[in-house]
């Protein structure tokens, strides 16, 4: 019998997807490098640092909800999913 505070399986999945997020996002400086990534570069890795963090919450008590993703959040994880995410470099 699950209680009302465990994740649920697809939360769990969710959990995970979005610590993946966050990983790969550390990891990509230290494996690739930062000098020539741009600006935008950067901002898809925060973003992924950003949107893994609240995939982790999602639907804990008092995390996040759906309403808590824009547009451009939902599209970085189907992107991210399908392996579509680009770091833009000069």
């Amino acid at each position: 019998m699950q209680t009302y505070f465990e994740a649920t399986p697809k939360q769990k999945q969710l959990a995970d997807i979005g610590r993946d997020m966050m990983n790969w996002s550390e990891e990509y400086g230290k494996i690739n490098g930062l000098k020539a990534v741009t600006d935008a570069g950067l901002r898809v890795l925060n973003n992924l640092s950003h949107v893994g963090n609240l995939l982790t919450q999602f639907g804990a008590p008092y995390g996040t909800t759906q309403s808590d993703f824009t547009e451009a959040d939902r599209k970085l994880i189907a992107d991210w999913m399908q392996k579509k995410v680009d770091i833009e470099r000069k």
